[in-house]
């Protein structure tokens, strides 16, 4: 498992970096106005969408986008919208094939139930990824493309969870770990019956 390079698997490679602040359209709100407005943020993050600036505000345990250049609160990402973020943050030239949204309680079993809603954003192309942008941030929250699934099913294999591929504690692992132990266990307590038996012989 060590042999691969995690972030090859993560997709980075697939992935450009966001544009520079500076690069992007002049911010018309300015950090402190949104400090005013809304006090009760726990975190206020400036960032962009595309190319348009945001602010990501994160309010209880929910993160809403407030446009940089109005001040407005962003309603969350439609499909049109998701597809123009992960076209825009590809390394590479995809052409979109298909948009899905994924709500709270919709299995993805490369993703799990993680960061919903989530737009999975696939691109055409056996070889092709697929990116999951959360309808509310904007962000790219996972890549998944095909040495991820070789990876996946060694890693499944190996933890032995055929499920979600998280369970690290799973009842199969921990009956197999409890067995080798008593297994180990009860061959040190035979080894010196084993040495007896070999000194009789050779008497």
């Amino acid at each position: 498992m060590v042999w691969f390079d995690i972030h090859y698997i993560h997709g980075d490679h697939f992935m450009k970096s966001s544009p520079a602040l500076s690069s992007l359209s002049t911010v018309n709100v300015g950090f402190d106005e949104i400090v005013a407005r809304y006090p009760d943020a726990k975190s206020i993050v400036l960032g962009s969408v595309g190319e348009m600036p945001v602010y990501r505000l994160t309010l209880t345990s929910k993160t809403h986008l407030i446009s940089g250049l109005s001040g407005d609160v962003i309603q969350p990402l439609s499909d049109k919208q998701a597809a123009a973020i992960a076209m825009s943050r590809s390394s590479r030239s995809y052409e979109v094939d298909n948009v899905t949204l994924l709500r709270e309680n919709e299995e993805d079993s490369a993703v799990g139930q993680r960061g919903r809603p989530l737009w999975r954003v696939e691109f055409k192309g056996a070889l092709a990824p697929t990116f999951y942008v959360s309808q509310d941030t904007g962000t790219v929250e996972y890549i998944r493309h095909a040495p991820w699934q070789v990876f996946d099913w060694l890693w499944r294999l190996h933890i032995m969870d055929y499920q979600d591929g998280e369970d690290v504690s799973n009842t199969l692992l921990v009956s197999m770990t409890i067995i080798g132990l008593l297994a180990a266990l009860a061959g040190l307590l035979l080894l010196p019956y084993s040495f007896s038996s070999s000194r009789k012989a050779a008497d």
